[in-house]
């Protein structure tokens, strides 16, 4: 604590003087954002190896919530073996290859360890619990950090809530295991729900009662994986939800430079000492000779690893992109809410989301009522007041869309 006291004199000076960095945050939030937000930059000063076993922790630090019960459900490979089959189908449709991908993605030694999962749900079980209904949760952090064990907070809370049993897995992480390691074990983890080995100690579950959510980088490749079901001809599952869901990994849209002082993560993204922040992008662009801009650009993909909320408009993109899909769209904007602002339990808008997040997952599994085949795109209050997202929510998206940072036309702003 020592070394971030001046940090706190500041934030506090801060406050008091020109007020807190959103309307509703109270002296205390916005020290611990200030306080996370000092965490997270210094992350980016360390090796990835260093950041990976800060972020993981050990069971002393996320211990299983009092009323939860939790218990190991490690996937067995051959579930990898069937889902391999999908991935690689799927990856030839478009084209990519290992020497495209920059590695042998099929024979990757780490996929011969087992893939951990972990069960939670109530040890009490109320009139919400229905046996069956099932979350398949996958956690956040960047693709490259967190756990199963990081994430209890999101699990025990979606079991209480949601009266489901989730299911979580400590999917492969880069950048030992790249794309497309985490969807693959996603996939294989969904498999294994659908069609259990007999000793697994759970009945097969109907992909009608399954949800698969997630927060974050988890939160984009729920979706990836909800496409990648699509895809291969799978059952689908009963819905999917983001909580602030990665989607946009080209950081193409505004709030990405925008919104950074209202969040905790690093200004730039966890860009291994800056060389891949969009500002650095930017002077490329501007330098670039004999090739065009977005040539330029694309040479500096690999080393984007990272964002932050920051991520609020390509939510808002992502709905509105697919406003005739033939399928129910529920979009929530939170006033004044940082990046995954579900992990900061004791605010109003996280239990908010929660209830609204489980209300979807009660209705549509097990005989609920289900929801309209409908658009719905608000943004709630702190006060939990819904009003209608205005149209002009993120001006000139469709122009930035495909292009990093927006394209040469805003990094040249920067």
């Amino acid at each position: 604590m020592l070394p971030r006291v001046p940090m706190l004199v500041g934030s506090t000076a801060s406050y008091y003087v020109s007020g807190p960095p959103k309307p509703s945050w109270t002296y205390q939030f916005s020290i611990t954002m200030a306080m996370i937000k000092s965490f997270t930059s210094n992350l980016d000063h360390l090796s990835m190896k260093q950041s990976q076993v800060m972020s993981r922790g050990n069971d002393k630090y996320f211990p299983i919530h009092a009323g939860a019960d939790s218990s190991e459900s490690n996937v067995p490979n051959s579930y990898r073996d069937k889902a391999a089959v999908y991935v690689d189908s799927l990856l030839k449709d478009q084209g990519i290859d290992s020497t495209l991908l920059g590695w042998d993605w099929a024979h990757d030694p780490r996929a011969e360890k087992p893939l951990k999962g972990e069960w939670t749900e109530t040890k009490v079980k109320d009139e919400k619990f229905s046996e069956g209904r099932t979350v398949l949760y996958l956690h956040g952090g960047g693709y490259f950090l967190c756990s199963i064990r990081t994430h209890r907070w999101a699990t025990w809370a979606m079991a209480r809530t949601a009266g489901a049993r989730v299911f979580s897995v400590d999917y492969r992480l880069a950048p030992d295991s790249p794309f497309p390691a985490a969807l693959h074990d996603a996939l294989a983890a969904y498999l294994y729900l659908l069609d259990p080995p007999a000793d697994s100690g759970f009945a097969p579950v109907d992909p009608k009662n399954i949800v698969i959510m997630g927060d974050s980088a988890g939160g984009g490749l729920s979706f990836a994986t909800m496409l990648a079901i699509r895809d291969s001809g799978l059952p689908m599952p009963a819905g999917v939800i983001g909580w602030s869901p990665w989607i946009d990994l080209l950081l193409s849209m505004p709030s990405v430079v925008e919104n950074t002082a209202t969040d905790y993560l690093p200004a730039n993204g966890f860009t291994r000492g800056d060389e891949a922040s969009l500002k650095n992008i930017a002077k490329v662009v501007k330098s670039a000779q004999g090739k065009s801009d977005e040539e330029s650009i694309l040479q500096k993909l690999p080393h984007l690893t990272g964002d932050a909320e920051m991520l609020r408009d390509e939510s808002i993109v992502f709905a509105k992109k697919h406003i005739n899909a033939p399928t129910s769209i529920s979009l929530r904007v939170y006033d004044d809410m940082p990046h995954v602002f579900h992990l900061f339990g004791f605010l109003p808008s996280a239990k908010h989301a929660y209830w609204e997040s489980s209300d979807f997952i009660r209705k549509v599994t097990l005989g609920g009522i289900g929801v309209p085949d409908t658009k719905s795109y608000q943004r709630i209050s702190v006060q939990g007041w819904r009003r209608d997202l205005e149209e002009d929510a993120v001006p000139e998206w469709r122009e930035r869309i495909g292009k990093v940072g927006g394209g040469p036309k805003y990094l040249a702003k920067l």
